[in-house]
Order: C-alpha cells, then structure tokens, then sequence
C-alpha cells in the first residue's frame, strides 16, 4: 500500500524522467541544477562531464558564434525578460542540426521564486517529428498551389483560345452568310433573265423553226431554271435564319394556323393541332419552321388521305413538340441524315425539293437553344420532334 506524501518526495525523481531537457537558472543566469535528460544532451555535444552546471548560461548564450547565434541571442533575451518580470513566459522555436540529422527544438522560459528569490526553468523540448511534419505539410501545400495555379493558368489560356476560337467562327459564320445572301441575291437576276429568253424562244418558234428535240431541250432549260431557282430561295433563307433571333412569347398554334391556310392542301387530307404551351421563340423563324415541315409532309404523302398532328408538352424549361404524319416514311438508317444540306432520300422528279428544308429545320431549332429529331414509324409515317424555350420562367 502506497502511503501519502509531501510533492517534495517525487519533486527529483519527477524532474529527471521528464524527456525535455530542463535547467534552473538563478536571477544572474548561472546554472545551478539540471535534469538527466539536459546531462544527456550536454554529453552528446561534448559537455565537460558538469552539464553546465554552474556555467553562466546567459553569457553562454551571448557568446554563441555562427548560424545559432540570432537564435542563442533571443533566447538569451528571453530569459533576462522573464527574470525581470517584463513577461510571464517566453518561446521560441529554432533548428539544431546535427551532423547526421535535421533536429528542431522549442526553447520555454518560465520564473519562480523559493525563499524570496527568483529562479528562472529553461527548458528545451526535441520537436523534430512535428516539425518534419509540419514541413511536409507546408511543402505539400506549396506543391497543391503551385499544381493548381498552373492548372488555372491553363484553363485560362484554354478558355481565352476557345473565346478566340468562338469569335472566329461566328465571324466566319456572318461572313458566310453574308456570302451566301449576296451570292444567292445575285444569281437571282440571271436567272431570271435565262428563264426569260428561253419562254420567249419556246414561244415564239415551238413547232415552226425548231424540231421536237429543240422543243425538249428549252423544256429542260425551263425546267433547270425553276429548280435553280428555287435553290437560291432555299439558300437565302438558310442564310437569313439568324444566330441570335429576337424572341418574345409565341403562340404556336397560330403560328400553325397561318402556315395551314397558306398550304395547298389535298380536299382529303386532314390536319389537326391540339392545344399548345406558349414559348420564348421568333415568330418568322418558327413560322419557317413549321413550314418547312408541314411542307415535307405534303411533299412526301402516299395515295391514301394524308394525316397530319402536331402535339406538345411542357417538360421543365423547355417544350417538346411532335408533329406526325402517315406519309412515306424514313428509313431509321437516314434518320440523322436528313438534316444535312442536300441530302435527299426521294427522287426529285417525284417529291421536288432541293435537300435544304429540313437544314433550315434544325438550323431554326438550334437558333432557339433546342434538339430536333426524328422518329421513323414501322411501315410508314413519321414523327418529328423538337424543343422550344418554354415562355414559363417558372418551369
């Protein structure tokens, strides 16, 4: 059984096993007692066999030459502030290499007094592992800022050469389709005057002066003209469809009511719209829209009565539309196909056309920020679908 004791009992003991190396220093800075583990350290830097004991410490530290000597001065300093009683405490970190390792050590000092005098503790504690720790941590943080200012660096750089790149292509794409008007404007005129003079030598010498081979060849002639023709019309209008349209809310369903009456359509056909959400859109341009679509449909009907649908829902920001018909039909295979710029699937003696519509189409619905696609049915028909902005802010 332990018995109670005076601290005075363990007070030597105690002070010994601590791993930090401690010295008690008088008011002058004289050692007068250290523990084992400063007797230790002393040994190691080849101490005398006193440890210091009744060395002044202060004049030691004042003396140090060397790369230590910024260091043994502030901790010289320290102390002589802590027996003054200008501060309660002092400390300091600092290295102490060695010759075969990087060492770092905290320096403490703390006063008190026994018998109306005043001691000072000093006390040098090994923080190498927290110091190598901290180290790492720094060298890892400069490391992870330096990785990612370069990467910045890069994302800018990549973002100002697709800026570039963005403003090169739009300004490649106005002067496109500058291009294209103008070329498309001018070729008008020619034309024009080709078809012209070829009525008026059809007209005036069919059956007297010229055979029946001359006869056919100003019919193609005419005809050659019609289809030229109407390609600069198709171009133009692929040209004027905007990069940016202005929109302002839009009433499809009248849109499509407009674009109906204005079609020939067959007595027995039928075509029926339901009701449709409003959307942000530009009112000409979707009025191409539909009519190119509706126009496609009538174009590539079969002999039984055409049937024509057009649908729509709201789905978040955005409204998708459905227009079906019983027509003809897509190959699933060409399904993609058909929105490029002369891509044809028909023979142009039977449908006409020139391949553009469905190009102005999607040129339409990308314009808005949509996706137009089509659906192939089994057999024949097909449905084309698109998105529009919704006019909801609050979708």
């Amino acid at each position: 059984m332990v018995t109670a004791a005076t601290p005075d009992r363990f007070a030597i003991g105690a002070f010994d096993a601590l791993c930090a190396n401690i010295a008690i220093l008088d008011e002058n800075g004289e050692i007068l007692a250290v523990n084992r583990a400063w007797a230790a350290f002393a040994r190691e830097n080849g101490d005398d066999g006193r440890s210091g004991v009744g060395s002044n410490y202060l004049r030691v530290c004042d003396q140090t030459q060397g790369e230590d000597r910024d260091d043994a001065l502030r901790i010289a300093g320290g102390i002589r502030d802590v027996l003054a009683q200008r501060v309660k405490t002092f400390e300091l970190e600092y290295p102490c290499h060695s010759p075969t390792e990087e060492r770092y050590f905290v320096a403490r000092v703390t006063r008190f007094e026994q018998d109306g005098t005043c001691f000072a503790v000093v006390t040098h504690e090994n923080i190498t592992r927290r110091k190598h720790a901290e180290l790492e941590i720094l060298k890892l943080n400069r490391t992870l800022e330096a990785r990612v200012q370069e990467r910045t660096r890069e994302v800018e750089a990549s973002k100002l050469a697709l800026e570039a790149k963005n403003a090169e292509l739009e300004r490649r794409n106005r002067d496109l389709s500058q291009f294209a008007y103008v070329a498309s404007h001018d070729l008008q005129e020619p034309l024009r005057i080709l078809g012209a003079y070829a009525d008026i030598l059809r007209h005036r010498y069919q059956g007297r002066q010229l055979d029946e081979r001359a006869d056919a060849y100003l019919m193609h002639i005419n005809e050659q003209v019609f289809r030229a023709r109407q390609l600069v019309r198709d171009v133009l209008t692929l040209a004027n469809v905007t990069d940016e349209p202005p929109l302002g809310t839009l009433d499809v369903r009248r849109v499509w009511e407009d674009v109906r009456r204005a079609l020939p359509w067959p007595e027995d056909a039928h075509a029926e719209c339901g009701s449709l959400p409003l959307v942000q859109g530009n009112a000409a341009q979707v009025r191409q829209l539909l009519a190119n679509l509706l126009g496609n449909a009538l174009k590539f009907r079969r002999e039984e009565p055409l049937r024509v649908t057009l649908a729509a829902w709201k789905m978040g920001a955005w409204v998708h539309f459905a227009l079906a018909d019983n027509g003809m039909g897509i190959d699933p295979k060409y399904a993609d196909k058909v929105f490029d710029m002369f891509q044809r699937l028909h023979n142009r003696t039977l449908t006409g056309g020139n391949g553009i519509g469905l190009a102005v189409c999607r040129r339409v619905v990308e314009r808005h920020g949509g996706r137009i696609w089509i659906e192939p049915h089994e057999g024949s028909g097909t449905t084309v679908r698109f998105t529009l902005p919704s006019a909801d802010l609050e979708a």
